[in-house]
């Protein structure tokens, strides 16, 4: 089971598994699982990280993720 989340510093989206105590951020902060608000729920890395691509471009003006190509 994986967890979605956002970063509390830059806004972007993360999963992490669940049971993970940290998960670091691109932006560089580390984020203690314990206390993130999450989103959603994925049943493996590949559903999270579907999840996680259409939430970003969902919201991509707030944090300035962009496609590549």
């Amino acid at each position: 089971m994986y967890l979605i989340f956002r970063c509390s510093r830059c806004g972007r989206h993360l999963y992490a598994e669940d049971g993970a105590a940290t998960r670091a951020c691109p932006c560089g902060r580390r984020i203690r699982l314990d206390g993130v608000r999450v989103l959603s729920r994925a049943k493996d890395e590949r559903e999270a990280g579907d999840q996680v691509r259409a939430l970003q471009m969902a919201g991509r003006h707030m944090t300035g993720f962009s496609p590549a190509g």
